[in-house]
């Protein structure tokens, strides 16, 4: 067997992607904690704007805080004001959130700028995740050369349910088609604009589920590193394995209405249900290898347009 979500102990619900008033969020970092953990959440980065802070106070037997920092990269014209032409927004996580080094604060737009600012933050101990770039406006070909992140945003609750534009997964389709590596996550960005009744509108959207032996830092910062984790905006993945001796890919996951296998290539062998009732598949490995010569991944659609998503597999 070749378990494709490479488990490692226990899943646990993570947010990657949140502010708090520490930069523009609506909500203290306490009251951030309060709202996830209501919702079954274990992890949340707290990624403020250009602003680092590690709220290690937050941390309890069942809660980890992460350390984290967005750094926005903008277009300026030449009297240094800013243009909303594009943006590429970066969060970084820091490996050791108590020895973190200094960062450059409102870098310019300029793929080149941003390759050598990554380079230079993953060289000090950070990891990377590109941001919403469907939101940001960002150019195809832009994502494309854009070298060295961890992982890449394919959903962004606050951008869909404020913009309609949270959805990146041509992007990240054509980032892998590319031939470059990384992973995909699901992320909130959550502002925690709260309702009338007190709940944080967008907070639970958009999440990872990742696998580690316990709770702790260093087992967070390894499984993201090496993939251990699936990102949903609420499919729930149970099982995704290769049977060998059958040579067949099995699934079992919370219904859904479709399982679509993608790669490089549009071809798409899949599984659909007009009900939204599948929670468990077979499919032969052939025709995905047929159809996916180098590596592929799924996602999972219901019929109220929840999704999740698969990390790559690589045949090699």
């Amino acid at each position: 067997m070749i378990d494709l979500l490479k488990s490692n102990g226990k899943f646990y619900k993570a947010n990657l992607h949140c502010h708090t008033t520490v930069s523009d969020g609506k909500m203290t970092p306490e009251q951030v904690k309060e709202q996830y953990v209501k919702q079954g959440y274990s992890i949340v980065a707290f990624t403020d704007h250009n602003k680092y802070e590690y709220h290690e106070h937050l941390k309890d037997d069942n809660f980890l805080p992460i350390g984290g920092v967005e750094i926005d990269f903008q277009i300026f014209d030449q009297n240094g004001k800013r243009e909303n032409l594009r943006t590429c927004h970066l969060n970084f996580y820091a490996k050791d959130p108590k020895n973190v080094s200094a960062f450059e604060i409102h870098p310019a737009y300029n793929v080149l700028l941003i390759n050598r600012y990554i380079e230079k933050m993953t060289k000090n101990g950070w990891l990377c995740t590109l941001n919403h770039p469907a939101w940001s406006l960002q150019p195809t070909n832009d994502v494309v050369e854009i070298n060295n992140i961890t992982a890449m945003e394919v959903y962004n609750h606050l951008s869909q349910i404020i913009a309609n534009n949270g959805h990146s997964q041509d992007y990240y389709f054509s980032y892998l088609a590319s031939g470059k590596k990384t992973y995909a996550v699901s992320t909130d960005d959550a502002h925690c604009i709260a309702s009338p009744n007190g709940t944080a509108v967008d907070v639970g959207g958009g999440y990872i589920q990742i696998s580690m032996p316990s709770l702790t830092y260093e087992n967070f910062i390894d499984a993201f590193s090496n993939g251990r984790f699936y990102a949903s905006s609420g499919v729930e993945i149970k099982e995704l394995y290769i049977d060998e001796e059958t040579d067949e890919l099995v699934i079992s996951c919370s219904p859904v209405a479709s399982i679509i296998t993608k790669g490089a290539t549009t071809m798409n062998p899949h599984v659909l249900s007009p009900n939204g009732d599948i929670t468990y598949a077979r499919m032969p490995m052939r025709k995905i290898r047929d159809a996916h010569k180098h590596y592929f991944r799924l996602e999972f659609l219901t019929l109220d347009g929840k999704q999740a998503y698969t990390q790559p597999y690589y045949f090699e």
